[in-house]
């Protein structure tokens, strides 16, 4: 027991996706994971006990990085209800969710019963006007209903059969703007999908003076030539970056034995490679505006950060670092900057191959690009035929996500506290 709790502890797979409240703030996020590397695949299904010890692990992880009064959404099979694994979870934070192939059966709705007499949250997971699940209705406090592919007469009738409940209506799989502003229309109060990263086109919307700078900043530290005294002027310039810099290079991260005092000496300590991929985060990450655009900050930030881990990966014939970096990097600058992918990328020195994969045409980068859109995602199957196309280790594909998720929190947090 102990040997497969360790080999199942080194191999968690854990994912986070944003809900949304109408006004786009983020109300909080539902925590995505598989046990092993095998149970990626079809063909095996998960332990439980393991996966209650992933909940525990990977809800640590994230509720680190959460801000007061969200909440966390975190899948419950029924051997987990009925074993009372969310015990180890706090009910302020942790929204217990009934997947859908979980049966209203007597012991299952007493152990419901019995964690909402302990004060937690239920929701209901992917109802689309089923019948037979009125008991869990009746019990949950969040419905979500499943919006992809729904007509609005569709979407109407489920909706009309929910009113009779006191229940917060939740639209997930939402991936464009037109189905969340009919879910708003129809009375639902939170959405889950990828509508946040698709770009809505305004006519006659014009990039910022502001972030137009930022955008030759970022021009200027995406080719590999450059000047350490030009490098140090642009970033003198700047009393934000110049400031956050030099504290992130005073951080215990770097493990430094003496202070940084110029923008110089952080220049030559670090390398122009390495301040330009920092500098490359703090100008993304301030190109963004509100609660989605921290998020799309978040996703870009870890996309470059596991896709640069990637590249390290013995089996893996991919671009070099610095290039999987950029790749993650670079691949929602569309949806930042309001901009089709081509112009922005014929303002920058970025090579043909990364051009294709962020432009969607066929390259040998794209593969890296749809991996960790899998990832994102929790498309576990397309995940594991990835995995398995390419000869990768899924081990350390896990580690390697985790360890990202991980950095772009430091990395966002320390930038954030100002």
């Amino acid at each position: 027991m102990v040997k497969d709790s360790e080999m199942f502890l080194d191999s968690f797979f854990v994912a986070r996706q944003p809900v949304f409240n109408v006004d786009r703030t983020i109300w909080g996020y539902e925590l995505l994971f598989r046990n092993s590397a095998e149970s990626i695949c079809a063909h095996v299904g998960d332990q439980d006990a393991a996966t209650s010890q992933v909940i525990a692990d990977g809800f640590g992880l994230i509720q680190e990085d959460i801000i007061e009064g969200q909440r966390l959404l975190v899948n419950f099979p029924r051997n987990m209800i009925l074993e009372d694994a969310a015990d180890m979870l706090p009910p302020e934070v942790c929204v217990v969710e009934i997947l859908e192939h979980v049966q209203p059966e007597p012991d299952v709705i007493e152990a419901l019963r019995l964690l909402k007499d302990r004060g937690y949250t239920l929701a209901l997971d992917d109802y689309v006007g089923q019948d037979g699940f009125e008991a869990f209705i009746e019990l949950a406090d969040i419905i979500k209903v499943e919006c992809l592919g729904m007509s609005k007469d569709e979407l109407l009738e489920i909706v009309s059969g929910l009113n009779a409940y006191n229940v917060t209506l939740l639209a997930e799989k939402v991936e464009d703007n037109d189905m969340f502003n009919l879910c708003r229309e129809l009375g639902f109060e939170l959405f889950q999908g990828f509508f946040f990263s698709r770009p809505e086109i305004i006519p006659g919307k014009k990039i910022s003076s502001n972030n137009m700078n930022r955008m030759n900043l970022l021009r200027s530290v995406s080719g590999d030539n450059f000047e350490v005294d030009a490098l140090t002027e642009i970033i003198n310039s700047d009393v934000s970056i110049s400031y956050r810099l030099l504290r992130f290079m005073n951080s215990p991260t770097f493990g430094l034995s003496n202070k940084i005092n110029s923008i110089q000496q952080a220049i030559v300590l670090l390398g122009y490679k390495k301040l330009a991929g920092w500098l490359r985060i703090i100008l993304l990450s301030d190109m963004c505006s509100g609660p989605a655009g921290n998020e799309l900050a978040f996703l870009s930030i870890k996309r470059a950060k596991f896709l640069e881990l990637l590249s390290f990966e013995k089996n893996c014939n991919c671009l070099p670092g610095d290039s999987m970096f950029l790749l993650g990097l670079f691949s929602l600058l569309d949806v930042l900057m309001g901009r089709p992918m081509d112009e922005l990328l014929a303002e920058l020195p970025i090579e043909g191959e990364l051009i294709k994969a962020l432009t969607g045409d066929h390259s040998g980068a794209l593969v890296w690009l749809n991996l960790v859109k899998a990832f994102e995602k929790a498309d576990w199957n397309v995940l594991g035929e990835l995995i398995s196309n390419n000869r990768l280790s899924a081990l350390s594909i896990a580690r390697n996500h985790l360890a990202a998720m991980q950095w772009a929190n430091e990395v966002l947090f320390m930038d954030r506290q100002h």
